[in-house]
């Protein structure tokens, strides 16, 4: 080739790249100002501090951080599809993102009774222990491969340090009063609670004060603060504290599909926005806990202190369904062996 045509070679190589270049840039900046419309679906009902305060802030912020490009409208429970369904609402991509709790879904995903709701009573110590567990150890990651297998991205949890604690429609002053007790409960405590001899149920927030009304139940548990925001002194007056854990974690779950269409910068917003939003609502839901304790008396309400002797009773039932969940599957048996050097590091556990 001689130097004129290579001149000319080299000058079309060039108008071709350029416009490759311009054709491929013009696609990428295109791509890079696509919306994407999510909805969001919470498992808490309208009046609570979540879709009140904190869930709506996560949407408003990650619309605002991405500017514009991810616009998450929320909606509350069972508004899009039935709580106990959002995984494979998830799953399916029919819902895109939901604040939730592994008490729904532990059936579906074994390693999800690896989370905080899904334990026995009494593992966790403090808000703490929960973000090194959880944020930045291996669980985490354990959480993150089971539920991947469902068509589900585990964003991450949202841990807070406000008991979990349990109320009744008649005194309750140690584990021998378990017996004959009807709460709403979940998860591995339910379990926990039925070997000392209560009957837990299952259900919804938002079946709970009717069903303690009738009598279906005679009891319920979750997150203290919500006994004041639901109303339930007015139909068990009778509040146990500390409770049956220490802290508590509820997680933020993504639509496998949904993530994988995302750019990697609003996945990186989602993340942050993921950590402010649990330190936010943590916080929110600390404030309306300590608030409610000074004003148990305006309540009508009668709280219960349970001596540390009663709580050890509770621990130590609720371990021996360790290997039960160990046997659940790889992820498992990886999970429980983090958590059993974590109670013994703390001295829960000989």
């Amino acid at each position: 080739m001689t130097g004129k045509n290579m001149r000319r070679a080299v000058a079309f190589l060039v108008l071709t790249l350029s416009m490759l270049f311009t054709l491929f840039g013009a696609a990428g900046a295109e791509a890079s100002q696509q919306v994407f419309k999510w909805r969001m679906q919470s498992v808490d009902p309208p009046g609570m501090v979540g879709p009140e305060i904190t869930q709506k802030a996560f949407c408003d912020r990650v619309r605002e951080m991405s500017g514009g490009r991810l616009d998450i409208t929320l909606y509350t429970a069972g508004q899009l599809t039935p709580t106990k369904e959002i995984v494979e609402s998830l799953g399916a991509g029919t819902i895109d993102i939901s604040y939730t709790t592994v008490a729904y879904y532990a059936g579906i995903v074994p390693e999800a009774a690896l989370e905080q709701a899904g334990l026995p009573p009494l593992i966790l110590d403090s808000f703490r222990d929960a973000v090194n567990l959880y944020w930045y150890g291996e669980l985490g990651d354990i959480l993150r491969e089971g539920y991947a297998k469902e068509g589900v991205y585990y964003l991450g949890a949202v841990p807070w340090e406000v008991p979990i604690t349990f109320w009744s429609k008649e005194p309750m002053y140690g584990v021998d009063d378990l017996k004959g007790y009807k709460p709403r409960s979940f998860g591995y405590t339910a379990k926990t609670l039925a070997k000392l001899g209560a009957s837990p149920a299952f259900l919804p927030h938002e079946e709970v004060y009717l069903s303690l009304a009738q009598g279906i139940i005679n009891g319920s548990m979750t997150d203290g603060s919500y006994y004041e925001r639901m109303k339930y002194y007015e139909v068990a007056p009778y509040y146990i504290v500390p409770g049956l854990s220490n802290v508590q974690e509820m997680c933020l779950l993504v639509s496998m599909k949904s993530w994988e269409a995302l750019p990697d910068d609003l996945k990186a917003i989602l993340r942050e926005a993921h950590i402010h939003f649990s330190l936010d609502h943590g916080q929110h839901l600390v404030n309306a806990y300590n608030s409610m304790m000074a004003r148990m008396d305006e309540l009508k309400a009668t709280v219960i202190v349970w001596p540390e002797e009663e709580q050890k009773k509770i621990r130590q039932a609720g371990l021996e369904f360790f290997p039960e969940i160990a046997a659940k599957s790889p992820g498992c048996a990886r999970g429980v062996e983090i958590l059993m050097r974590y109670l013994k590091e703390k001295k829960l556990v000989d």
